[in-house]
């Protein structure tokens, strides 16, 4: 049976007069990951830590045990 493996990739968020928005390009973070082989599972916003960021969420299979 094998398990699955998180790995997480701060991206950093800075003010705007809109709102926040991502100091970089979040997408080109999610395809490169897509083409090592993991799976984007889901964006978690952390806009009022001292250093606002958002945290991207993925996962792949894990080695058998």
């Amino acid at each position: 049976m094998s398990t699955p493996e998180y790995s997480f990739v701060s991206v950093p968020l800075r003010r705007s007069r809109a709102g926040w928005e991502f100091a970089s390009d979040y997408r080109s973070v999610i395809t490169e990951r897509a083409a090592e082989g993991w799976s984007f599972v889901q964006l978690i916003l952390l806009e009022n830590h001292t250093e606002p960021r958002g945290d991207l969420v993925f996962v792949r299979k894990g080695r058998e045990l």
